[in-house]
């Protein structure tokens, strides 16, 4: 049967294609903020991101590495687009599922599956993982999780 693209993993290929990013070494997270029309900032404090006049912002968290501000410009993209809500008054439940969602997504932005299925992959999980890492520009934990939920579909669809 093959592998079968869920909403999600289409939503993010189309998104990726729309900004002329078909492989893994045109990802970088400024030049998709400014295809995008968003604006990304670095400051002192945790990452976040708002509306502002129409202008919508990531503020990245400049303590931390590259690939960890890669990790949260994701999850931050994520509220921007698929979950603008009013945290004040949304229920706690609701905000902790907004949270999950975002951090799943940052998992196939991040390393997108139209870019993952075309590499060969070593057998060994942990080289798969260093690979993984290495190609996308994340960290090792987070390309072990990917391939887990990559790894997962392949074998549960």
């Amino acid at each position: 049967m093959g592998y079968v693209k869920s909403h999600l993993e289409e939503w993010i290929e189309d998104l990726y294609r729309s900004i002329n990013i078909q492989h893994s070494h045109q990802i970088n997270f400024e030049q998709i903020a400014d295809s995008l029309g968003l604006n990304v900032r670095f400051s002192s404090q945790k990452s976040f991101g708002f509306r502002a006049l129409d202008k919508y912002v990531i503020v990245l968290d400049k303590r931390k590495a590259r690939q960890e501000q890669w990790l949260d410009f994701a999850h931050e993209l994520c509220h921007i687009y698929r979950h603008e809500n009013d945290i004040r008054i949304m229920p706690s439940a609701w905000n902790e599922y907004n949270e999950r969602q975002a951090t799943y997504f940052a998992y196939h932005f991040c390393v997108p599956s139209f870019m993952l299925k075309n590499l060969s992959l070593p057998a060994d999980q942990n080289k798969a993982a260093r690979l993984v890492a290495d190609i996308f520009k994340v960290t090792c934990e987070f390309a072990r999780r990917r391939l887990c939920i990559y790894y997962n579909k392949i074998k549960y669809h």
